[in-house]
């Protein structure tokens, strides 16, 4: 019987070689049939896959990262980072509904340029309903005591993507 196996996978890896095929590894037709469906296609058991990390709850820890237009909470981390970071009064004013409350882009970067170079910020962002926000944010500029405080933001869901609103 061995001997009739060892033909088998020697025979199914020839065949791999004359399809063309340049995988090292051949392909060998299970022994017995595999239960099928009603369209004639097998049926397979396969195992069940590694469970999946589903991303963590940032609500209450302190964030500075780029943040994104998926959600509300990601559009104030993307503006406090178009801000702070990118210290860009443009790129943080297109994350802005065009009626917010938001100042234009030029006298935004007047704000801007006049925080310190080398200042970090970080900020804690709790729903408080759909859309409104409690922002409880700190700022560290160098040399100076982190400066904290806390904002509401409203955001808006437009065209597919979030944007902020009012910060009150």
């Amino acid at each position: 019987m061995l001997g009739v196996a060892g033909v088998v996978v020697a025979g199914a890896a020839a065949i791999g070689h004359l399809g063309g095929s340049d995988s090292a590894s051949p392909t060998v037709a299970p022994a017995s049939a595999a239960p099928v469906d009603e369209n004639g296609v097998p049926i397979l058991s396969l195992p069940e896959p590694d469970p999946v990390e589903e991303p963590q709850d940032t609500a209450g820890k302190c964030r500075a990262d780029r943040g994104d237009q998926k959600s509300g909470a990601g559009v104030i981390a993307a503006f406090n980072f178009a801000y702070y970071n990118q210290r860009n009064g443009e790129a943080a004013r297109a994350l802005a509904t065009p009626t917010s409350t938001v100042q234009p882009g030029p006298e935004l970067q007047r704000f801007i340029d006049a925080v310190p170079l080398g200042t970090n910020h970080c900020q804690k962002i709790t729903a408080l309903s759909d859309g409104v926000y409690l922002v409880d944010l700190s700022v560290m500029r160098p040399g100076q005591p982190v400066d904290r405080g806390t904002q509401t933001v409203t955001t808006a869901h437009l065209d597919g993507r979030w944007y902020v609103d009012a910060f009150t």
